[in-house]
């Protein structure tokens, strides 16, 4: 079932979540100046975006629906369950015979929202803001539990994901309550704001609905081989294809890749920079071998064989251990998307093992490739020597830089708990 084909009406005994229309711009326009609620939230949420809410919603589905940006919808309230009163009573308050669904029987309480959906990794995020006249009533919960269920059940998602400010304790708990998991702890965010947010990310798994909850503490112990490996390429490429307020750090390309449990390979591609106040890596881009065909590994004695239809490595340990040099600088790592994320760095205490490494990116002929010996180099910063046309910030355009010289690679191995 696709996502944007048509919008859903969801359901529980007190709640529907369905389609907004001219009607409810009133109720609308309440809740967007309530500074108590928004207080907690981006600054660039879509119903903010036209001081008349009528144009909010006219345009919804132009610009959000249909272009797949958004499924924006409103949280209604059935009557009277806000004070707990029966739906007789309800009824009986205001004149009417209840029938499941009339408009007339709900009043606009919140908006909810599913965004980032990507079709090929199968997965979305959601998120929800309420009226805080109703704060308090498990409402949120529910919210939270329609929209799961819905992108699981329905649409057929793998993951769901949501994001909230550190300090929103209750935003948290409504997460926590749906089984959701608190996988990523103090990331930056930009919520267009003056500086980057601290917020976490949960995650939920269609896998863990699978299994059902009981050993939800087993699943999140994965046992990860982590390979990783550098490269020195001119840095002036590198500046030339960087976003606006990324600083480049050192001429280093650098290529992360985990197999997990022995099954599930994962590949990242990225580079060191430096960007409010902090220095880390700049994700360029990652792919996982769930939602990419043609991604596989092999272990042949002490060496590991990565194939991609865009990238061939091959790792081969030395037995020597110790630290290494492209690791420096390292708090965290900037993801981009249609919001910016920084994840601090992994605290990881196993020793690292050196390795002999070759590798070939396969986008085009020309792409770049090398191999190393076993040994770790340095690569310090270049001041600016040339000044290239500007280029997209993508995984090919950065794979087609040559590579003047290997800087090392090693593998350590590892337990990842999330949760």
């Amino acid at each position: 079932m696709e996502l944007f084909k048509e919008y859903p009406v969801l359901e529980s005994d007190r709640l529907m979540i369905k389609k907004m229309t001219e009607d409810d711009a009133e109720a609308l326009a309440e809740l967007t100046a309530s500074e108590k609620v928004y207080s907690s939230l981006p600054s660039f949420l879509y119903e903010l975006k036209y001081d008349d809410k009528r144009t909010v919603i006219a345009k919804l589905d132009h610009e959000c629906f249909e272009t797949g940006e958004a499924l924006i919808m409103g949280i209604f309230l059935k009557a009277g369950a806000a004070s707990g009163k029966s739906s007789d009573a309800a009824e009986a308050d205001n004149g009417t015979v209840n029938r499941a669904g009339r408009d007339n029987d709900y009043s606009l309480v919140g908006i909810a929202e599913i965004y980032n959906y990507e079709e090929k990794k199968e997965k979305a995020s959601i998120g929800y803001r309420l009226s805080d006249k109703v704060w308090g009533q498990g409402i949120g919960t529910e919210v939270a539990k329609l929209l799961r269920d819905y992108l699981i059940n329905d649409i057929g998602l793998r993951t769901v994901t949501a994001h909230v400010l550190s300090s929103n304790k209750a935003s948290a708990a409504v997460l926590v309550n749906n089984d959701f998991i608190d996988k990523y702890r103090g990331l930056y965010e930009d919520w267009g704001r003056d500086r980057l947010e601290l917020t976490e990310k949960y995650v939920y798994k269609r896998e863990w609905a699978d299994a059902g909850t009981a050993d939800k503490s087993k699943r999140r112990a994965v046992r990860v081989e982590k390979f990783v490996m550098a490269y020195k390429v001119d840095q002036d490429r590198i500046r030339a294809m960087l976003p606006a307020g990324y600083r480049s750090l050192r001429p280093v390309l650098r290529i992360n890749s985990e197999i997990r449990d022995n099954k599930v390979l994962y590949i990242e591609f990225n580079t060191p920079v430096e960007a409010d106040g902090r220095k880390g890596w700049l994700n360029i881009d990652n792919w996982k071998s769930s939602n990419d065909e043609g991604m596989r590994f092999e272990k042949c004695d002490e060496e590991v064989f990565i194939t991609t239809p865009f990238l061939d490595l091959s790792y081969s340990g030395t037995g020597a251990y110790g630290g290494c040099p492209a690791e420096q600088d390292n708090e965290g790592c900037y993801y981009l998307g249609n919001d910016i994320e920084f994840r601090p760095s992994e605290k990881i205490e196993e020793k690292e093992e050196y390795c002999c490494c070759e590798f070939r990116w396969k986008f085009n002929d020309r792409d770049a490739h090398g191999e190393s010996d076993g040994t770790m180099i340095p690569a310090k910063f270049a001041l600016m020597q040339n000044k290239y046309e500007p280029v997209d910030f993508t995984a090919e355009n950065a794979a087609a830089i040559k590579c003047r010289q290997v800087l090392g690679a090693y593998v350590v191995k590892f337990e990842r708990v999330y949760g």
